[in-house]
Parts: C-alpha cells; sequence; structure tokens
C-alpha cells in the first residue's frame, strides 16, 4: 500500500483494516497519519512512503524525542494498545509520556501534567531501547495519627536532644530509646518544642545547632506538613530518602508497615535516580513520593 508525506503528516487511501486499528484520522476515502504512525506502519511492512533514509529524515524533523517516542508506541501497539499521538504524548487507555533516560525529568513539568491529566505514565527508554513504565499521580496523603503529646524535660546534645521522659518514644514513636533514654533529632525537638510539649534550658541553642544544620529549613517544611496530615514521620536514611511515613501506630512496640518513603528534591532529577529511588523503595515494600516545592508526586513502577 502506497502513502504520501506532506508537510506534517502522511497519506493513505482508507482501508478497514487500518481503521479497525485505531490508525489516523479518516477525511473523506483518505487516512491521515501522525509521522509515528506511518514510520510504523512501514516498518512493519504494511505501507510504503519513502525510501527508509528519507522517511527516517523526515519523521526526526516533526517528531521530538524520536527514537523514543517510536519506541513506545511499537512497544504499546505490541501489548494490544491502540495509541493516539498527540504533542509529546501517547493517548490510549492512560496518556503515555515518553522520554530518554539521557533527558532530564522535570519535576515542574510533570506536576503541569498531573493538573492536566490527573495521573499518567512516564515511560522511559534506555541506551538498549527497553522501556521502563512509572504511574506518575498525586498521592492522598491523609494520616490518621491523633497525638496528645505529654510535656517533656530534655537537654541539647550537640545535634540532639535527650530526654528521660522515654514514653515520647514508647507511645508516640518520636526520637529512638538508647540504653533508657530517647533521643530526638533537631527536627523533631523543633517539632516538640513549637508544640510547647519540650522543655529546654537554652531554646536559644537549639535555634543555634538549627542554624549549622545544612537543608534543615526545607526538611523542617515538609516534615512539619506531613505531621500537619496526620502522619508519624521518621527518618528515611537506611531506605535512601529523607523520611518514611506511618498513617498510624499505638505504640513502637507494634510498629505497623510504613506505605511511603519521601525525597525532598528541589531540582530537576535524571532517570537513572528516580529508577534507583523508586527500585529501593519497592524493594522495600513502598511507595515513593517526592516532595518538591510543596507539593508531592508519587511515583510507582508499574506494568502496561
Amino acid at each position: 500500500m502506497r502513502g504520501e508525506l506532506h508537510e506534517d503528516f502522511a497519506v493513505l487511501n482508507a482501508v478497514l483494516e487500518l481503521e479497525r486499528q485505531f490508525f489516523g484520522v479518516k477525511r473523506g476515502d483518505k487516512i491521515y497519519l501522525h509521522p509515528i504512525e506511518a514510520f510504523y506502519l512501514q516498518m512493519k511492512g504494511k505501507a510504503f512512503f519513502a525510501e527508509i533514509e528519507e522517511l527516517n529524515k523526515w519523521v526526526e524533523q516533526k517528531v521530538n524525542s524520536f527514537p523514543e517516542f517510536y519506541f513506545v508506541y511499537e512497544d504499546l501497539r505490541s501489548r494490544g494498545y491502540r495509541p493516539k499521538p498527540e504533542k509529546e504524548f501517547l493517548i490510549a487507555r492512560k496518556v503515555f509520556y515518553p522520554i530518554s533516560e539521557k533527558s532530564v525529568v522535570s519535576l515542574e513539568k510533570l506536576l503541569k501534567m498531573l493538573n492536566e491529566f490527573g495521573e499518567f505514565v512516564l515511560a522511559i527508554v534506555d541506551e538498549e531501547s527497553e522501556i521502563t513504565y512509572y504511574l506518575v499521580s498525586k498521592p492522598e496523603l491523609q494520616g490518621e495519627q491523633s497525638e496528645d503529646l505529654p510535656k517533656i524535660r530534655g537537654r541539647l546534645l550537640k545535634d540532639r536532644v535527650i530526654t528521660e521522659d522515654v514514653g515520647i518514644f514508647r507511645k508516640y514513636f518520636y526520637g529512638s530509646e538508647v540504653g533508657g533514654i530517647v533521643v530526638l533529632s533537631l527536627l523533631e525537638s523543633l517539632y516538640l518544642l513549637e508544640k510547647r510539649s519540650l522543655e529546654l534550658e537554652s531554646a536559644e541553642k537549639l535555634y543555634e545547632a538549627i542554624k549549622s544544620s545544612e537543608g534543615f529549613e526545607e526538611k523542617y517544611r515538609v516534615y512539619k506538613d506531613l505531621k500537619q496530615k496526620g502522619f508519624v514521620v521518621k527518618t528515611g536514611f537506611k531506605f535512601g530518602s529523607d523520611f518514611r511515613i506511618y498513617r498510624k501506630i499505638e505504640s513502637a512496640e507494634d510498629l505497623p508497615h510504613s506505605e511511603f518513603l519521601v525525597w525532598i528534591v528541589n531540582t530537576d532529577i535524571t532517570p537513572r535516580e528516580l529508577a534507583r529511588a523508586v527500585r529501593l523503595s519497592n524493594s522495600v515494600r513502598k511507595k515513593l513520593i517526592i516532595a518538591y516545592r510543596g507539593s508531592y508526586i508519587l511515583f510507582d513502577r508499574v506494568k502496561v
């Protein structure tokens, strides 16, 4: 079946087989094809538009992120999807956004897409043309922890606070119990101080310790926000993240599973960084949330 290349699209005579497989847009007795659709049909031997070098050059000029866009399109077709190319996206049962592993992941752009689509699938094509799919969505962040915090006394020990009131750990899971005392992080200490639960001989010394703690302000903003949303918030250091969060706990002796890891990010990231973080989260049966400039983005590896 021979077709023609035009300025921004390719044209074939309309045939029932192509219509049934949702290729292009039918107008009269013609089917108008997106460049990716034309390339796919020629690669599959179902149509001929031009010599491969000419066709390849034409598609490269018309489609950003070619050939990544094509590999995702071809993969979705092989899985029974009928994707429609629209701008940077492929529209099927979900919205798919193809990118190369050599590009950057713009979190600002992902947030705009979430506002437009609700959720979508980020399709990352690696150097061997294999594809990893991540469902990107806005997490429903609502914890269930209710706290009637006791009054406790503590003293600063360089960059942390220690207290003998072990109930703050055993009941509410603040800090960690070490040899009969509880050791609180600077984040926890400031939060408890603001809640008027923690009494210190000198709050000024705590503030001085905070000033020398790099990145504290942003980390505390996220910590406090998650606490206000009803979560129990603990360090995520062992899991390569900033926090791990629990919806609710009854006691430190009977901890439930923490559902999310939270990674605080203020810049664009690479696909490799994202893949590493999601892989680590999934390996410990958790989902990854990126906290970005006051917003939260949930990433979950999926099969399509």
